[in-house]
């Protein structure tokens, strides 16, 4: 009884650690066969060659390069000024340089140039009719104007009253108690032209790092100013000319100058550090974020105040600034011949050799006329025996 129980046990130990398995190869006199399982081997090696280790350059190790940009902005422009007395068809005329559209001066992977700038003068913490823009009709009945309560602007507060607009006293609107007179009533209006625009210049002086490698690259350096970059003809000038970045967003460009939005200029490197360093430089590519002409909130904007005494009373003259904010990004990567990685990429290729047999065997076993015959040589039937206990 022990005897047959340890016999099990006695296989076992006996065909894992003192028995070699191998598989048996089975060998088909057939030349389609054989020249199709060929065909596929070279496809395969064909395919790690050209594809992963060329294309993908899978003999190299990589890293993401690591930087900061900073951008200059060059340009005049003439710019409209619609004030609120006159009529909407009367225009006069300033000239904006970077002082007056660049606003803030400086940043890091970020600029913002002015297109649109609503002022309102000397205001002063009063009572005014509110702005027709806010759309506060009352005709006289105050119900909509209940004191204490915000205005649907957040400008103030009504005051219970109903009274004529500042703008067309034919028209009754709601009184307001804040800072007055409310934006939109009088207000004046500039607006950057959009040929002046196209003509601005930006500089990007760029500094990036592949650590990994020790190598430091600077973009800027020993620029000529008078070069302009274009996608295909001089792709390593850093200055861009405003008008070509607008020029490939398909939007409505005069809703995006008068609203404002924000573009993304992308530095995508691609560096081989194979040969000389000084072949790398970015690719870049514009991405328009939010446009003008968005349902929802369309454009960017931001209000600022200057305030000042005069005569014993607080005043502020309130600018609303619209305008194309510029965000600039790093990408791509850095890559350098590894051994390592060369042989990985190799053998991870090397698994598709798999392929090659599965499709050989599948039409040798199920498909060729033959098949009986070479489903017979290939596939060993084992029956087991049955033993009765007498």
């Amino acid at each position: 009884m022990s005897k047959k129980a340890s016999n099990p046990w006695t296989s076992f130990i006996s065909s894992t650690f003192f028995t070699y398995s191998t598989v048996k190869m089975v060998e088909v006199p057939n030349s389609a066969i054989a020249l199709l399982n060929r065909v596929i081997q070279l496809v395969i090696c064909g395919y790690i060659a050209l594809y992963i280790v060329w294309y993908q350059r899978g003999y190299q190790e990589f890293q993401e390069p690591r930087g900061t940009s900073v951008a200059k902005v060059k340009g005049v422009s003439s710019v409209s000024v619609k004030v609120p007395s006159s009529p909407s068809t009367n225009y006069s005329r300033v000239v904006w340089d970077t002082t007056e559209y660049g606003l803030p001066p400086l940043e890091n992977n970020a600029f913002f140039i002015a297109t649109h700038q609503i002022v309102t003068y000397d205001q002063s913490d009063s009572r005014c009719p509110s702005a027709l823009k806010s759309k506060l009709f009352c005709a006289n009945k105050t119900s909509i104007c209940k004191e204490g309560k915000p205005t649907p602007s957040t400008s103030g507060f009504f005051t219970g009253k109903c009274v004529a607009s500042f703008e067309n006293s034919s028209i009754s609107v709601c009184e307001i108690s804040g800072w007055c007179p409310e934006e939109m009533s009088a207000s004046t209006d500039l607006q950057i032209s959009l040929h002046d625009l196209s003509n601005f210049t930006i500089f990007i002086k760029t500094s990036v790092t592949f650590q990994r490698f020790n190598i430091n690259l600077n973009i800027g350096d020993n620029t000529n100013f008078s070069c302009r970059y274009h996608p295909v003809a001089d792709q390593r000038c850093p200055i861009i000319r405003v008008g070509d970045i607008l020029e490939g967003f398909h939007t409505d460009i005069p809703a995006l100058i008068k609203e404002g939005g924000v573009i993304e200029i992308e530095q995508q490197w691609e560096c081989n550090f194979d040969y000389d360093k000084r072949l790398c430089y970015p690719r870049y590519l514009f991405h328009l974020l939010q446009s003008g002409d968005d349902k929802q909130s369309p454009g960017i904007n931001y209000r600022t105040a200057y305030k000042y005494r005069f005569d014993n009373t607080t005043y502020r003259l309130l600018s609303k600034v619209h305008g194309l904010r510029f965000v600039i990004s790093i990408s791509g990567r850095g890559g350098r011949f590894h051994a390592l990685q060369l042989f990985l990429a190799i053998g991870s290729g090397i698994g598709y050799m798999v392929i090659a047999g599965l499709v050989c065997d599948f039409i040798m076993v199920h498909v060729h006329k033959s098949r009986n015959t070479f489903r017979a040589g290939k596939v060993s039937l084992v029956r087991p025996t049955e033993t009765t206990s007498s």
